[in-house]
């Protein structure tokens, strides 16, 4: 339902990965479309989120070239929401949102960012590095000149950067997903029938926790009659390939690389596992919850706000190797269990986090944003 304030916005990210950030994008699109708002897609790259939102109907404005001229490609941005009449837009990562601050110089237009997790090790050589680190010191001071509208995926994250955005107008908007039917996608061929199958879903990064879950399995001799798939790719995977075959399990580790049909893997694993050392709220976690599969995660974060240990999931401490063992173990024991758990967090998802939930809490402050700006 179009209101009198609000027609027409814009969301803008780096649009280089392809991650959470990637799919909350898609879904706002999606979600913003079916109440009746026009959404413009403003990308710095070219890559998989621009592919998968031609695919579904949406052509991305891509601010072309290297980027190497913040004000030549801040005054590029203004012209194309000027064009639009874009008033409000809404902005993930560091490097957008002082892309989107500079851009206020010569179009006016009001500022409503998600911060979707806490800062990450930076990847890449020096260059990189202390560009990366530059756009992250320059964050707080364009969301604070802009007067920015801050939300957090999850309460941790409002409260671990509250310092940062002190006087700023913030609000808790967790993720959500659509409703999802396992029976609409089919069983990857990497499944065997005769096993169980555990799969990790994401980036290859030491952040994720997949080592641990490799020592697990090594760990306890009664699971090796388990898989895990590991689907994704990223900077650990070549130390993580050597730690498998140390350990020798690459018969029984697999390493499937990125993958488009993700949903797929997710589907039809029989245990999702989240060992990361820090989350905000992952769309892995939300789309393992639609989808009805067991959990097991690390009481970190997002995943501990919105789990429950043996209700909704089985947590453990991040980087609790014999707990981590034990909770695979039991769950890949006890069928009753994975039943149980994967139904109730289904139940919870569809209750608390479904799309239409989050794109209703963000339209409420679109429009009260950008009526605020508007006095």
């Amino acid at each position: 339902m179009i209101t009198r304030q609000l027609t027409c916005v814009a969301i803008c990210t780096v649009g280089e990965l392809f991650g959470g950030v990637e799919r909350h994008v898609l879904g706002m699109l999606a979600g913003l479309r079916s109440a009746g708002v026009s959404a413009h897609l403003i990308v710095f790259n070219d890559g998989e989120l621009a592919a998968q939102a031609r695919s579904q109907g949406y052509e991305p404005i891509v601010l072309s070239g290297s980027n190497l001229s913040l004000p030549l490609t801040a005054r590029r941005l203004a012209q194309r929401l000027a064009e639009r009449g874009i008033e409000l837009v809404h902005v993930h990562g560091y490097k957008a949102a002082v892309f989107c601050a500079c851009a206020r110089i010569w179009h006016r237009f009001a500022i409503v960012k998600t911060e979707h997790g806490m800062p990450e090790p930076m990847v890449g050589g020096m260059l990189a590095t202390l560009r990366d680190r530059t756009y992250h010191a320059l964050d707080s001071i364009a969301m604070r000149a802009t007067r920015a509208c801050i939300c957090y995926v999850t309460r941790d994250l409002q409260s671990f950067r509250s310092s940062a955005h002190r006087g700023l107008r913030t609000a808790v908007v967790p993720n959500g997903v659509a409703a999802m039917n396992p029976d609409d996608f089919p069983r990857p061929p990497e499944y065997s029938r005769d096993r169980l199958n555990l799969a990790i879903v994401g980036r290859l990064d030491r952040v994720k926790g997949h080592r641990f879950v490799v020592e697990a399995l090594a760990a306890d001799e009664r699971l090796r009659n388990v898989d895990l798939q590991i689907v994704g790719s990223g900077p650990t995977e070549e130390e993580l390939r050597e730690l498998v075959a140390n350990r020798k399990l690459s018969s029984q580790i697999h390493f499937l690389g990125f993958r488009r049909n993700v949903y797929d893997y997710i589907a039809h694993c029989d245990v999702l596992l989240m060992p990361s050392l820090h989350e905000g709220l992952p769309y892995t976690l939300l789309e393992a919850m639609a989808l009805g599969r067991p959990i097991i995660a690390s009481r970190i974060g997002g995943l501990a706000e919105i789990l429950e240990d043996g209700a909704t999931a089985l947590l453990t401490a991040p980087g609790d190797v014999p707990t981590l063992a034990s909770a695979i173990l039991r769950v890949c024991r006890d069928h009753a269990l994975r039943q149980s758990i994967g139904a109730a967090a289904r139940a919870l998802q569809r209750e608390h986090y479904s799309l239409d939930s989050t794109t209703r809490a963000y339209l409420a402050i679109f429009e009260d944003h950008l009526a605020t700006c508007r006095t």
